[in-house]
């Protein structure tokens, strides 16, 4: 495989969960795309309230936010 193949199958560096200052776990993708739509996440507690938070917003008209409400909903499934 040549490099650039490889840097492909890497994660991206702004994919990477971070533990944040609410204890919530949130790779700065996350936090870049719920600020683009005005959903400060430190206003919540845990991923159930901020996932009902961008539940209750018209997401089907943003891909990338529904890509991030799946993925926080997949996190918040399997790490009970």
């Amino acid at each position: 495989m040549e490099e650039k193949e490889l840097e492909n199958l890497l994660p991206k560096e702004d994919s990477w969960l971070e533990k944040r200052e609410n204890g919530m776990l949130l790779s700065d993708h996350h936090i870049k795309t719920l600020a683009k739509n005005n959903i400060d996440y430190k206003k919540y507690n845990n991923i159930k309230e901020l996932l009902f938070a961008i539940n209750e917003m018209d997401i089907d008209e943003d891909d990338e936010l529904e890509q991030v409400a799946r993925e926080l909903d997949e996190m918040d499934y399997y790490h009970k």
